[in-house]
């Protein structure tokens, strides 16, 4: 294959080297035969196009802030122990009759 056509890919900035791999995959060449034309090799290839998604963060891990924390501070400042919670009066017991 001719040199002159890896070593043009490989001056393309970097995002008009993502279209054309794209590109190339479209056309139904394998990864190898885009590998040869690139200069790249097959594993770069893959990440290139279908890159590793960044780990996953456990929702709970991440710090919350806005609505939940607000809501937190307002529920922490009117707390009420168990003998001062409101009931509302019952009245006396309904008899069946």
């Amino acid at each position: 294959m001719d040199k002159a056509e890896p070593l043009h890919f490989q001056r393309l900035p970097a995002e008009a080297q993502y279209e054309a791999l794209w590109r190339l995959a479209l056309s139904g060449l394998t990864v190898e035969q885009v590998a040869e034309r690139t200069g790249w090799s097959p594993e770069r290839i893959r990440q290139t196009i279908n890159p590793e998604p960044p780990p996953a963060i456990a929702p709970w891990r991440t710090r919350h802030t806005g609505t939940a924390s607000t809501f937190n501070s307002m529920r922490a400042g009117s707390r009420r122990g168990p003998s001062e919670s409101p009931r509302p009066d019952r009245g006396p017991p309904m008899h069946r009759r």
